[in-house]
């Protein structure tokens, strides 16, 4: 049992930037709760590979300046055991989620809380980020 939910403890969402060693996290409950909604349809647990950012951290990422993960409305997740396509035809599915990136090649799924009016969906594919399209899905099997 966590401390945010069943399955998810704050630490499970903490930078892990050796600067501020988690310090100061922040996360959007809507995320943990999107989050169990998936555990709940698969059975199996997600591993979260990468959720807030502290700014020292987001720099060394060579993100821009107000990344969602700054603001704790981001998350980097997997399935364990579950294909990265399937978990993303799920995933896609849960209300909540106004921004969706496929990472085929680091084998996770990007989501986020952004306003619904800047809505958005993507794939990372090398160094480029495209935009997620019915060429793109029936490529990855989505």
């Amino acid at each position: 049992m966590g401390d945010l939910s069943e399955h998810f403890n704050h630490k499970d969402f903490k930078c892990a930037c050796p600067e501020c060693r988690g310090e100061g996290f922040k996360i959007h409950l809507g995320l943990v709760g999107i989050l169990e909604a998936v555990v709940e349809h698969f059975q199996k647990p997600v591993k979260i590979k990468s959720a807030f950012w502290c700014e020292a951290f987001n720099e060394k990422q060579k993100k821009e300046k107000l990344s969602l993960h700054v603001k704790g409305k981001a998350v980097h997740f997997s399935v364990e055991g579950i294909p990265i396509s399937e978990a993303f035809k799920f995933t896609e599915t849960i209300p909540g989620i106004n921004g969706i990136g496929f990472y085929p090649q680091e084998e996770f799924i990007h989501i986020d809380t952004r306003p619904v009016e800047k809505k958005d969906a993507w794939i990372k594919e090398g160094e480029r980020y495209s935009p997620l399209t019915q060429d793109k899905r029936r490529q990855y099997g989505l």
